[in-house]
């Protein structure tokens, strides 16, 4: 019970400060929103096929914003007192983890539903395109971005290059994710049926167990670092 009383805590504390402020989800959203109309002037949807831009402008506009997300919470937790918190608090390192995850992921599910909003009106999707698998891979997606995200957040505000620190780490670990959720969500979008999309799902779920188990164990090492 103490392990999860400490994750609910820092969950907690997360949303009553982005309550108060609302940066996070106003980086993540706006930037995101950003994204897609640009690449919605770059490539005009009345000359391409849905299913060649929208997987690319769409997982773009996630990641990007989410890093953008990631590093305004590190770097709120690092002038607000409460990276030092948690550095110096002997609660649960996992349940540290948990907790921040858990923040972040609802920050990132609350502005994808914006930019969501926005693509289904602007690509004129309907019922053949938003089906179940297409949610399972923005939650496998946000899973596993977020998993590796931050820890990867802690590690970028310990370093002089705070800004770029990030996306130089993350992006090339997060290669197989990308490949996985780009082809499965371009096989959703494409009428015919749902060909290679398992194979596709399954290697997003095993990126997120191994990156979750594996950053859930060293989070304490990379806080005390």
């Amino acid at each position: 019970m103490k392990f999860w009383r400490v994750t609910r805590a820092v969950l907690r504390r997360d949303i009553l400060a982005e309550w108060r402020r609302k940066e996070i989800f106003i980086t993540i959203a706006m930037f995101g929103l950003l994204t897609v109309v640009t690449f919605v002037f770059a490539f005009d949807p009345a000359r391409h096929a849905r299913e060649e831009i929208l997987p690319g402008s769409l997982w773009t506009a996630i990641f990007f914003a989410g890093m953008l997300g990631l590093n305004r919470s590190a770097s709120k937790d690092a002038s607000d007192g409460g990276l030092d918190a948690l550095i110096s608090s002997p609660a649960d390192r996992g349940a540290l983890y948990l907790g921040k995850l858990a923040s972040h992921a609802l920050f990132m599910l609350v502005g994808e539903a914006v930019i969501l909003v926005f693509v289904i009106a602007w690509f004129d999707l309907d019922g053949r395109h938003l089906r179940w698998p297409l949610f399972a891979l923005l939650l496998l997606g946000t899973a596993g971005f977020l998993a590796v995200g931050t820890i990867f957040a802690v590690v970028g505000q310990k370093s002089r290059l705070r800004e770029v620190m990030l996306p130089v780490l993350l992006i090339p670990v997060l290669t197989p994710l990308i490949l996985a959720v780009v082809e499965g969500t371009a096989i959703v979008l494409t009428p015919g049926g749902d060909r290679g999309l398992q194979a596709w799902m399954q290697l997003a779920i095993g990126f997120d167990v191994l990156f979750v188990a594996a950053a859930f164990l060293l989070y304490g090492f990379v806080l005390e670092d």
